[in-house]
């Protein structure tokens, strides 16, 4: 059995292109006059001057976090590069000296442009070695090595960073 569906049937005004144009253009003309009038009230910042407002719970570069001896606290339990759904994670483990833990992360590597920034590393680690708090916006780089992180700079963080 065959449904037919009824056309629409389209009005007078939609059929002449000109008054479709003239309303397009209104609505821009009240944007551009409200603008004008209360630029406080735009949606837009002067960015890099005018950086704006960052939410805390904002996912932006990882970074790796040291216990009070300076010591990673990484134990390469291998629970963020399991859980990484784009595979940019690399650690490659190492037996510790330290009692509390038994291995540590000899290297450890991201690659941030594999790194689909969804935050499951953050919450696979079991004693919060990893985290994506440093409300950095953009990373800038002119080759690809570059953006492979390792764990030196990711301790340290992306500032320090000579290019």
């Amino acid at each position: 059995m065959i449904k037919q569906v009824p056309r629409y049937r389209s009005s007078l005004w939609s059929l002449v292109p000109f008054f479709e144009i003239l309303r397009g253009m209104a609505i821009t003309s009240r944007h551009l006059i409200k603008n004008l009038l209360c630029p406080s009230r735009m949606m837009t910042y002067s960015w890099p001057e005018a950086k704006p407002p960052i939410d805390s719970n904002y996912r932006a570069e990882h970074r790796l976090m040291v216990n009070a001896d300076k010591t990673i606290r990484c134990t390469a339990c291998m629970l963020c590069v399991t859980v990484c759904p784009a595979d940019c994670i690399h650690i490659v483990p190492a037996e510790g000296n330290h009692p509390a833990t038994e291995k540590y992360a000899k290297e450890y590597s991201i690659d941030t442009l594999r790194c689909v920034y969804c935050g499951l590393c953050v919450e696979a680690c079991p004693c919060d070695a990893i985290r994506m708090d440093t409300q950095k916006l953009a990373s800038v780089a002119c080759e690809r090595e570059a953006f492979v992180r390792n764990i030196d700079e990711l301790v340290r963080g992306r500032d320090e960073r000579r290019f």
